[in-house]
């Protein structure tokens, strides 16, 4: 059901790939009027889904300049590197009264300054993975959202999203590589550890494909043991039992491996890692 906000700056939307298109859904939640959107190819903006708003592709800021004509809220969804040149592209012909706001989860607002007269800036962040737009924004209410830049921007932000359930939380422009550090630990990382674990079961002579069901929905355990306490709380196996026998059995076993292998070194650097969370600290 849509949900109307309490400000009617038209969106568009410059990147219209799979972050944009979860934008166009969510501002069709929202009650918002997508004014345009746009791919740096034909192709590309073919290939997106239908949705309303007027389809431009190709050189900026050609494409857009009949659409910047009055105050809008300019999405900036291209890629990082993409991001200052669109936003220097775009900036003499965006009309005072804007709001301009990338999506970028590692870089700061400063990326769009100097703010072109009269516009705010910010940055706005889904800590999701966003592979389809349809279960992204299904999941846009339960996601951590981050928010940075000048005071006008992030209060429109928060006002815009406030009847969407989202509320982002403010944080400092300096400290978005620590942010996005964060994320990638925990999600793109995270693959890599199971990547790693997998290897290790095929040394018990496990097929790869079966490691990997068995891996994820252990691994999934855990993962909701977190979602409900404290890491030192939802930590299980033998670290937290105390049993070091164990511990050097698996460190003997993947140092047979040989000195190609980093498993070893992985085991060992996230073993410590466990030990420091179940040492006592005052909170307990």
């Amino acid at each position: 059901m849509s949900t109307s906000t309490s400000d009617d700056l038209p969106w568009i939307i410059v990147g219209y790939g799979r972050v944009g298109q979860a934008l166009h859904l969510l501002a069709h939640q929202l009650g918002a009027h997508v004014k345009a959107t746009w791919n740096r190819t034909e192709a590309a903006a073919h290939a997106a889904p239908p949705a309303p708003g007027a389809r431009t592709f190709g050189a900026l800021p050609e494409a857009l300049l009949t659409h910047l004509d009055e105050p809008a809220l300019v999405w900036l969804t291209v890629v990082d590197d993409a991001i200052a040149s669109t936003a220097r592209a775009l900036a003499p012909h965006i009309a005072p009264g804007s709001v301009i706001v990338h999506t970028s989860g590692s870089l700061a607002s400063t990326e769009l300054q100097p703010p072109p007269p009269g516009c705010a800036i910010a940055s706005l962040h889904p800590l999701q993975a966003i592979t389809e737009p349809v279960r992204a924004v299904q999941r846009f209410h339960r996601t951590f959202w981050s928010v940075e830049g000048d005071d006008r921007a992030v209060e429109h932000l928060e006002e815009l999203l406030r009847p969407a359930g989202i509320a982002p939380q403010r944080i400092e422009p300096q400290t978005k590589p620590y942010y996005h550090a964060a994320a990638v630990t925990a999600a793109n990382l995270l693959v890599s550890l199971i990547d790693a674990s997998i290897d290790i079961a095929t040394q018990a002579h496990i097929d790869p494909d079966i490691a990997r069901t068995a891996l994820v929905e252990l691994a999934g355990s855990s993962l909701d043991n977190l979602s409900r306490n404290r890491p030192a709380r939802a930590l299980s196996g033998p670290v937290a039992r105390g049993d070091e026998h164990t511990i050097e059995q698996h460190r003997q076993a993947l140092a047979n491996l040989g000195d190609e292998s980093d498993l070893l070194a992985i085991y060992d650097l996230l073993t410590e890692r466990a030990r420091r969370l179940m040492r006592p600290t005052e909170d307990d």
